[in-house]
């Protein structure tokens, strides 16, 4: 059974005439982020949408249609309109879109991973338990034997990524899970010619050896560490995008 909302919350006020549905969208986006809507609830009819914001019928459906497409609605026939109970891959491409139109060039993606980065590695060290410290071994010891057997640039990206993301698994985040999938899709292609560098240069053992520093640092928690073993495994990336 569908909530009661209150006359004041953000669904039952008329609506500026301009850019009706975006202001829909807003509205709808507003409600979710006061919890006037929630996860797996179903939101108001069309015709209650169009009664409480004073908006016509095709912007409101306009509005739901965007919104199913970033994969925050979903459509139930015969049921209605509900909003999604978990995360989508959809949702993440009009940020992804967004931070490049933005004029994400790859030196501020760069410094958005390393601020990222950089707060992930500091709270895995207030958090990391001798587990934590296990798997953190056991996924370099995977990374170090994907190096040494293969000179596939996107395989070794693929093992670092993994590896980096067993840091992020620490902090059992949802959010920081998110974010991370977003800067990897942006920062992948440089990344890609980062590794290439190394392999071209024959430095196999240097890029394992940054990794290895990596697990130690957090193993030996050592914060006062991270900003020198960040810079030194961002060397080549920074390098090529200069």
């Amino acid at each position: 059974m569908m909530q009661q909302m209150t006359k004041t919350g953000s669904l039952n006020n008329p609506l500026p005439q301009s850019s009706v549905v975006e202001q829909i969208i807003k509205r709808l986006t507003d409600a979710l982020i006061s919890r006037e809507l929630q996860p797996g609830q179903k939101i108001p009819t069309e015709m209650e949408l169009c009664e409480s914001l004073q908006v016509g019928r095709n912007s409101v459906r306009e509005a739901i249609k965007i919104l199913v497409s970033m994969g925050v609605l979903e459509i139930r026939r015969s049921e209605g309109t509900f909003v999604c109970k978990g995360f989508s891959s959809p949702m993440l491409d009009p940020l992804i879109y967004g931070l490049i139109l933005e004029g994400g060039g790859t030196e501020k993606l760069i410094e958005l991973r390393w601020i990222f980065e950089k707060g992930i590695i500091q709270t895995v060290i207030e958090k990391i338990s001798n587990d934590d410290i296990a798997v953190i071994k056991t996924q370099f010891q995977m990374f170090k034997k994907t190096v040494e057997s293969t000179n596939d640039a996107n395989v070794i990206l693929k093992a670092d990524i993994t590896f980096h993301t067993a840091f992020e698994s620490i902090l059992d985040n949802p959010l920081a899970d998110k974010i991370s999938i977003v800067i990897n899709r942006l920062t992948y292609p440089t990344r890609i010619l980062a590794i290439r560098e190394f392999l071209q240069r024959g430095e196999k053992d240097r890029l394992i050896k940054l990794h290895q520093n990596l697990a130690e640092l957090v193993e030996k928690r050592d914060s006062s560490m991270i900003s020198a073993v960040m810079e030194d495994h961002y060397q080549y990336w920074r390098h090529i995008v200069s």
